[in-house]
């Protein structure tokens, strides 16, 4: 299983990004092994790089984001590709993926932070 992590570093000691599109680093962690693809955030245009970071959670086949906020373009792409969003914004990344397996994590349910479940998306 892989996880998405936006973080702001390429190790599991990095702490996990405030806001998704602003992340330094998207890494993609195999549970099974703890094994870690990193890839550079391009962070120039913002548009872009809310929908080639997302895409690139799809293209590893992850089945959750571990992020701070996240803006509506990429939230949707998840969403609506069924990725589990976590919020754990400045834990490390390691604590963030020890609380995401004990279910401890907050669900992200709508990109504006609120409890509130509007749309398809949840």
């Amino acid at each position: 299983m892989n996880i998405a992590v936006a973080a702001d570093g390429k190790s599991l000691d990095s702490r996990v990004s405030e806001q998704f599109e602003r992340c330094s680093y998207l890494l993609i962690v195999n549970m099974n092994d703890l094994s870690i693809t990193v890839i550079k955030n391009n962070k120039s245009l913002e548009y872009s790089s809310a929908e080639s970071l997302a895409s690139e959670v799809l293209k590893h086949d992850c089945e959750a984001l571990i992020t701070g906020k996240i803006e509506s373009l990429a939230f949707n792409i998840l969403a609506d590709a069924n990725v589990t969003r976590f919020c754990s914004a400045g834990s490390s990344v390691q604590n963030a993926l020890n609380l995401m397996e004990k279910n401890s994590l907050k669900i992200i349910k709508n990109f504006d932070g609120t409890e509130n479940c509007g749309g398809h998306h949840h």
